[in-house]
């Protein structure tokens, strides 16, 4: 993160401090009209991404100027207007909107601005080209999701969504493995490739230790089920996908009667992404859960 700050410093003094104190003034407006509990979870995010950002960047031999530009204010219109995706409007239309502003505000070039600009929406609109910077940070946000990194994320947030951890795994671990299994298909960069392999591993790793732990020592017993998704996914780069493995975390038995829990799903094209939803259900009581998360983007 120091790397970041002195980037941005060396170049445009007051930028970076003024990007974050935007972050947490967003994040702080949201969670007063959602009436949760004080965070700053979008800026610790955001701060790891240019990080990450900043990385690969330099294994890529690319300038990271515009890359940490644009991770910076990725996730800038996540909380638009205090609300969460409420207007139908991606959030990285609204963060582009919000990084033209700010940049030119500080005098960075007209040219600079409207490629920070570009490379945020063509985070969530496949129909734009893809630029270097966009592939480095798209690569930089998956990578924070993976490793310790992203294990040490999946319990902060389920921490601030007041849920414990049999709850956290039934709601959330199947979109951690999910991610993690296809993250080496789907960094965009060579140098993202070779963290993901190693970071995904790591992921991995834990999460069967952790599934494993719980159910010897009596706590919960959960089993991966395998869904083969057919139909036309497309890549980053507009190329059909046939099929589609999904990894989606059970537990073994119903946690109210020991009943066999059934799976159903159907997928769903949302503003950003094709949406996984999927309900567990017992079939012998009232027991259910309903999960869902945007289906991997290969590169």
């Amino acid at each position: 993160m120091n790397e970041v700050r002195k980037l941005l410093e060396s170049r445009f003094p007051g930028l970076h401090a003024r990007i974050e104190r935007t972050l947490v003034e967003c994040e702080a407006r949201y969670n007063r009209k959602a009436r949760q509990a004080p965070s700053e979870f979008l800026l610790e995010h955001t701060q790891h991404t240019a990080a990450i950002a900043h990385t690969l960047a330099v294994r890529e031999g690319v300038d990271p100027f515009l890359a940490v530009l644009v991770a910076l204010y990725h996730d800038a219109g996540k909380f638009h207007e205090g609300e969460y995706h409420r207007d139908g409007v991606a959030e990285e239309e609204h963060a582009a909107i919000l990084a033209g502003a700010m940049l030119a505000e500080f005098g960075v070039e007209r040219a600079d601005v409207e490629a920070v600009m570009a490379a945020l929406r063509a985070l969530y609109d496949d129909r734009l080209g893809i630029a270097p910077a966009s592939r480095i940070v798209q690569d930089a946000d998956r990578l924070d999701k993976l490793g310790a990194l992203g294990v040490a994320s999946f319990f902060t947030k389920a921490t601030l969504r007041g849920r414990g951890l049999v709850d956290a795994l039934v709601h959330t671990l199947s979109r951690e493995l999910t991610y993690a299994l296809a993250a080496p298909r789907s960094m965009l960069t060579e140098a993202g490739k070779m963290l993901a392999r190693e970071q995904s591993a790591k992921t991995i790793a834990f999460f069967d230790g952790l599934l494993n732990d719980l159910e010897n020592c009596g706590i919960a017993a959960f089993e991966r089920r395998t869904l083969v998704l057919e139909g036309d996914f497309r890549n980053r780069d507009g190329d059909c996908v046939q099929k589609m493995e999904v990894t989606v975390v059970t537990p073994r038995a119903c946690p109210e009667c020991e009943g066999a829990i059934g799976l159903a799903h159907r997928c769903e094209r949302g503003l950003k992404c094709e949406t996984l939803k999927a309900r567990l259900a017992c079939q012998a009581c009232a027991w259910a859960r309903e999960i869902s998360f945007c289906l991997p983007v290969f590169a």
